[in-house]
């Protein structure tokens, strides 16, 4: 199956704004995520154990979702990096 990857911020930068990616069918969200992070070297990142979450929001389809939830064709998921400063 095929998904939309898009980075902001500084993986923007690094990477590029978006990505179309080819998964295996019924992945989940969390093996979708650790996928993209290793291949694009900001990673392993693995949702399920709560890893990176703080340096990342990571959104399908424009929403937060539970690590489990099963991908579809053309779902888009999004990486931003969380911001900090004073």
């Amino acid at each position: 199956m095929r998904i939309k990857v898009r980075f902001v911020g500084s993986l923007a930068r690094k990477i590029g704004r978006e990505a179309t990616i080819e998964l295996d069918d019924d992945i989940s969200l969390a093996s979708a995520v650790k996928h993209v992070s290793e291949k694009y070297g900001f990673g392993p990142i693995d949702i399920e154990q709560g890893g990176d979450r703080g340096y990342f929001v990571i959104l399908l389809n424009g929403r937060s979702r539970e690590p489990k939830t099963k991908l579809q064709e053309g779902d888009e998921i999004s990486f931003l990096p969380t911001l900090a400063g004073g």
